[in-house]
Order: structure tokens, then sequence, then C-alpha cells
């Protein structure tokens, strides 16, 4: 009887449980040994917030790789029976799993860090200026656990509330526990300064006012540092795609003029190789500088969607042109694109005007709300601050924003008029504020909104508290603008680097494929192997300079819809110069 209940409680584990059971129950004593005396991963796990015990995570991973050993005994036979050679990629999975398990907790760990990161200044500015309305730390962390707008703190909250509210830790023990937890050094310091200072009995809130400064001050070097990298990044991956393109492309064209006759050159199987380059590893290379950057660049939890929606639908648009101006990809023939095709309408020309097409209305739907965005930020900052002068002649908040609303905060005195409307109908102010937050898009107007409406709603709004939030909304204001200099400088190398690649290209063309004349007068190659060849190398140019618009606007400005004006920019430039240099460059 004992037993099938035992049968019967095993085949309800979940696939993973059982996973994790096998896994321990073989590997587990030599888990323990790795652990212990080779690569401790407790800690690891604990900073990446990996819920699983130390020595069953290493079992597990043992187990992996184990099952994936016939997986590399089936690459080595192929690869002795076939000689071919990519095949070699199966051989170290084992080892890639290891790997991969030891750096999972890491990468975890990173995550987290650059996702309080972002998020860890405002905390910090939030529990000052709720300590100066008299609300203890541990209070404002459960305040934070609800809130929306910053995930990652939300998260550290939910951990410190149960193990004070479920494990019965005491608030001071629980946050020093957090700190010791935690990947983020700032965080560490903010929570473990704050216990020290209880014990020691000193002046709470000007310890927390001090470091929240410390905070901005220190994210402010860390702005300025991340855009010197993002700079030196956006200057390797213009280097690289530039160099690495006409060494390619020189390679190519070589080896089309030892490829045998001039027939032959005529055929896309010639051309395989720029093709694969083009459309496969320039667009893999630029994914994984977007990642590097993403890697590297703040994150927030709002994002707008709209650019992305319109370039989906304007995508759909642009490979129909494409079709119609290719004749189907001269399949059929259209009397009315024949004829275009005849006037010198050739596939680089097609393919740019669908890239443009694509790109275009989602880098101009971009362009405005990043415009309207900025000033809806910078009216915020200036209404904080006249909201702290206003403050001082005795006005309750709801009469300071009425007053203040006739005055001008560009993107932001329209929604100031109508909170303003809203307040004096007897609408509650918080409800009336959080209106606004779900209208506007801009995390960094929602996040300082949202102080305000705690600020005004824990303390009454008093001018000490609304002066620290106004200073500390000027510090992060000063920060991005700082940052949006410094990349400001590189925003002009993808053009020139766009079209110091199609120069290169087309003089290398004239070169090494023979679209000038020979000494003896002669072509070197036929018009038709000619033709085909610069239809396939100024494509290529034109949509490597597009790719190069998409990552530079990822790096300079954060976003990859901010890319789009800048693809659809390079492409134009692309075409252009590729028409216009053979008229100036005799070869």
């Amino acid at each position: 009887m004992k037993k099938s209940r035992r049968a019967r409680r095993k085949n309800w584990l979940p696939l993973s449980q059982k996973f994790e059971a096998l896994s321990y129950r073989l590997f587990g004593h030599l888990a323990q040994y790795f652990q212990e005396h080779i690569f401790p991963i407790k800690n690891s796990l604990e900073r990446g917030r990996v819920r699983i015990f130390h020595d069953t995570y290493i079992s597990m991973m043992f187990f992996a790789a184990l099952i994936s050993l016939p997986v590399s005994a089936v690459g080595i036979v192929l690869v002795v029976f076939t000689h071919f050679l990519p095949l070699l990629v199966l051989v170290p999975i084992p080892l890639f799993i290891v790997v991969g398990f030891l750096f999972m907790p890491t990468s975890k760990a990173s995550d987290r860090a650059s996702g309080l990161e972002r998020e860890m200044p405002f905390a910090a500015a939030y529990i000052s200026v709720m300590a100066s309305g008299g609300i203890a730390p541990y209070t404002s962390f459960k305040r934070l656990s609800e809130v929306d707008l910053m995930p990652a703190m939300s998260i550290e909250a939910r951990d410190i509330m149960k193990d004070v509210e479920v494990f019965g830790v005491d608030p001071l023990s629980a946050l020093e526990e957090a700190a010791k937890k935690n990947p983020l050094d700032i965080f560490k310091d903010f929570l473990s300064g704050y216990a020290s200072t209880v014990i020691i009995g000193g002046d709470i809130g000007h310890f927390l006012e001090r470091k929240a400064e410390d905070i901005f001050k220190t994210r402010a070097l860390r702005v300025k540092a991340a855009a010197e990298r993002l700079g030196m990044l956006l200057e390797t991956f213009i280097i690289v795609m530039v160099m690495m393109s006409l060494c390619f492309y020189i390679l190519f064209a070589v080896q089309q003029i030892q490829g045998g006759s001039a027939t032959a050159g005529t055929s896309l199987s010639t051309f395989s190789g720029i093709l694969m380059y083009t459309y496969l590893f320039t667009p893999l290379l630029s994914m994984m500088f977007i990642y590097m950057a993403h890697s590297m660049q703040p994150r927030t939890p709002v994002i707008e969607m709209k650019p992305y929606k319109i370039f989906a639908a304007s995508s759909a648009v642009g490979i129909l042109v494409l079709m119609l101006l290719t004749n189907f990809m001269y399949t059929v023939r259209l009397p009315v694109f024949t004829t275009m095709i005849s006037w010198g309408l050739d596939l680089p020309i097609a393919i740019a005007a669908a890239l443009c097409i694509s790109t275009a209305p989602a880098g101009i739907v971009h362009m405005k709300m990043a415009k309207k965005q900025a000033s809806l930020e910078a009216g915020v900052t200036s209404f904080l601050r006249d909201l702290t002068e206003v403050r001082k002649t005795g006005l309750s908040p709801e009469k300071c924003i009425e007053s203040l609303s006739r005055r001008d905060y560009g993107a932001f005195s329209k929604e100031l008029r109508k909170i303003s409307a809203e307040i004096s109908w007897g609408i509650p102010l918080k409800r009336v504020m959080m209106d606004f937050l779900h209208r506007t898009k801009s995390w960094m107007v929602q996040i300082v909104m949202f102080l305000l409406v705690e600020t005004i709603d824990v303390g009454g709004g008093t001018i000490a508290m609304v002066e620290s939030l106004a200073n500390f909304n000027n510090l992060t204001s000063e920060v991005e603008k700082e940052k949006k200099m410094s990349v400001r400088p590189y925003i002009m190398m993808p053009y020139l680097a766009a079209i110091l690649l199609v120069a290169t290209t087309t003089m290398m063309l004239g070169f090494t494929t023979g679209f000038g004349i020979t000494s003896t007068g002669v072509s070197a190659t036929s018009a038709a192997a000619k033709g085909m060849a610069q239809m396939i190398f100024l494509t290529s140019v034109v949509f490597n300079s597009y790719l190069i618009g998409i990552v530079a606007g990822k790096i300079s400005e954060e976003s990859i819809a901010a890319g789009f004006k800048h693809a659809a920019i390079l492409v134009v430039i692309a075409v252009i110069a590729a028409k216009l240099i053979p008229m100036f460059v005799k070869l």
C-alpha cells in the first residue's frame, strides 16, 4: 500500500522536478565535491535569483552533459565518413552545456543588476522623500512593491516583505540580508548603510538624502562612461562593416574573374558568396552589435511600440513595391514597369525604394514622438521647479497646479491645463495624476509625476519634500543632457561611412571586374556579366548602408526605432552616390 502511494506521488511530480530528482540521485556526491572544491556557485545562484539547491543545479549540469554525449559521438562519425567539417560543431556540445550552466547564473545576475541600476536613483529619491515625511524605509519598500513603473525594484521589495511577513525576520535584518544577496553595489551600499545608520543612532533623514544625491552623481558618471563606450562601439562597428565589406568585395570580384567564362558570370551561383555575406553574415553581425549596445545601455520598462507597428505595415507595402518595380524579380513583364526598367530602373534602385518605404514612415513617427517626449520632459522639469517656488507662498498643491496651468511648459502645457481642469471639477488629485500617467508614454515623466503624487499623498507636499523632488529631477535632466551631448558627435560617422563604402566599392568594381576599358580597348568581361556583377555588388552596398543606419540609431539613441530615419537617409545617399560617382571618376 505504501509503495503504491509513493508511486502515485512520484507520478504527480512535474517533468522538471523528476529530472532534478534523477540528476541529484546520479550525481549528488560529485556535485557536492565540484561545488565545494572546483567551482563554488551558491552565491551566483542567489544573486541571479535562481531558485534551486546548488548541488541539484550542478547535478543537472552533469546529467544534461551526459545525455548530449551521443550527439557528439554521432557528429564525430558523420565527420569521419562525410568529411563535412561544419558538423564538427556537434562535437563540443557537452562542453557548451557545462559552460552554459556555469555562466547562466552570472548572466541572470547581470540582468538583475542592470534592471535595478536604471531604477535605483528614483527608488532612492522616493525613499528619501518619504522619509522626510516621516515614513520608515521599510514602509516605503512595501509601497514600492506595488509600483508597476519600477518592476525590478518591486521584485526586490516583495522579497524583503516575504522575509519579514512570512519568515518573521525583523525589517533591519531583512534589509541587510537583501543587501548581501544583491548583485548591484549601489543597492548594497544603500541598504547596508541605512542599517548601520539605524544601529548607531545616526540621522536617518540626512543619510538617505545624501545617499540619494550620491546615487544620482554615481549614475551620472556611469552614464558618461557608457556614452564613451557606446561611441567606441559605434566606431568599431563602422570600421568592421566598411573594412570587412571592402575586403570581401575584392575577394568575391577576384573570384569572379578567375571563375571561368563570361557566361558563368551571369549566373547567381557565381555570386553565392557575396549573397551569403550580404544577407546572412552582415545581419548577424549587426544583431551582435545591437545586443552589445543593448547590454550597455540603461533599460526602461516602458517601450513605445507604435513605430514598430508602422514599420511592420510599411514593410508589407515595401515588399509589394519591390516586386512591382522588378517585375516580380524579372519573372514576368508588366508594361509600365518594363518601360521604367528600360529607362534605368535597376535592382539597387528598386531595393532602395522598398527599404525607404518600409523605414521612412516609422522613422518620421519616431522623430515626432521623440520630439514631443523631449518637450514633455523639459516641461515637467520646469514645472517642478516653479511648483517649489509657488508652494513657498503657502498655497495648497492643488492651488499651485491651478496657478501654474497658465504658464507655458511646451508639450506639458496642454496636459497641465487638463489636470487643472479636472482638479477644479472635484476629482481627487491622485486619480487625476494616475490618468495622466496612463496617457503619457515617457517613463521619465511617469516616474517623476508618480513621485510627486506620492509626496503629496504621504506628506501633503511640504516645501522640503517638493524641493527635494525638484532637485532630484534636475539632476536626472542634467544627466540625460550630458549623455546626449556625449553621443551627438558620433552621429555623422555612419553617413561618412556609407559614402566611403559606396565610393570605394564602385571604384574597386571598375578595377577588378572590368567596368572600365582595358589598355587594348576591349572590355574585360561581357556586358551581361558586368551588369550582373554591378547589380549584385551595389545592391549589397545599399543593404549594408541600411544596416549601418539601424545599428547607428540603436547605439546613439538607445532605440532601434531611432535607426529607421538614419537607415532611410543612408539608403538614399548610397543609391545617389552609386549613380553619381561613376560620372565623376573615370576608371
